[in-house]
């Protein structure tokens, strides 16, 4: 009886082992305490510094620089603004928002329109709808023409000279997070899931395959997509593998996301600011 009970013992630790061993891997996860400690208020977009290797978070507080391993520093410039929506075009940051205390009446009461930084956040100027409107997302596509939502009215709007003058697409979405793909393609979140245009914006269709996104961005040489699902799933397309792939999970809300040409993630959630590398 002794003899049986040490075999069946051992063949379970045997095959717990076995089943250990050929386990996957689970997908990285953000937040190594999972604390929900974050240095600055929400954050709306997550940029590249055009002054450097890091980048630049567009808080409710202004902007702040962020390394490329995931550290928060200090603020940018000296007064802090709504930066609700936020791009970088080239060696340019252009925004949009409200102001807080200490921000230049110059640059709108209200609503910001659109503001543009040469200095990397550190001045701005007034560019175009002073004090009118607020754009909550800001994309910039390959050719540099910028494109944005108009939260009064819901439309999807273009600019091909750095937001001085816009022109509505045609299209009027209810707009989560907005890409431009490397082959000029608009692709919105909604709360009907992923919607794409390949008409410049006049219209918009369901983006066949795609996750349930919510913020989703590209990387700088618009090859790779990522986007978080309602469920926490961290998810990424390339233009070399179009199917998306799971590559990680946040923790609790995630609030921004980008990613880098290299593949690494940076990603705003309840666990503070994170970097997940590249697989």
């Amino acid at each position: 009886m002794r003899t049986s009970l040490r075999a069946t013992t051992s063949l379970v630790a045997l095959l717990a082992l076995t089943l250990t061993g050929c386990a996957a891997t689970a997908p990285p996860s953000t937040g190594a305490d999972h604390t929900a400690a974050t240095a600055t208020a929400h954050v709306h977009a997550i940029v590249p510094d055009p002054n450097g290797d890091g980048f630049l978070l567009g808080t409710h507080e202004g902007l702040y620089a962020a390394t490329a391993d995931g550290q928060i520093g200090t603020r940018v410039g000296s007064y802090g603004f709504d930066a609700m929506g936020l791009t970088a075009v080239d060696d340019d940051l252009i925004a949009s928002g409200h102001p807080a205390r200490g921000t230049p009446a110059e640059l709108g009461d209200g609503n910001l329109g659109i503001i543009r930084s040469g200095d990397g956040g550190t001045t701005w100027e007034p560019v175009a709808f002073t004090g009118e409107k607020d754009f909550h997302v800001l994309a910039a596509g390959s050719d540099g023409t910028l494109y944005g939502q108009e939260t009064g009215n819901g439309l999807i709007m273009a600019s091909a000279d750095r937001g001085v003058t816009w022109s509505p697409t045609g299209a009027t979405l209810l707009v989560f997070g907005l890409v431009v793909d490397a082959a000029g393609r608009i692709i919105v979140t909604t709360p009907d899931g992923p919607q794409v245009s390949t008409d410049e914006g006049a219209t918009f269709d369901p983006l066949p395959g795609a996750p349930n996104l919510y913020p989703i961005v590209n990387s700088q040489n618009h090859q790779q997509l990522v986007g978080v699902d309602n469920r926490g799933t961290i998810w990424r397309s390339t233009t070399d593998d179009p199917a998306w792939e799971d590559i990680g999970t946040v923790h609790g809300a995630a609030q921004a996301i980008t990613v880098t040409d290299a593949g690494d993630i940076l990603v705003v959630d309840d666990s503070g600011l994170s970097r997940l590398p590249s697989a």
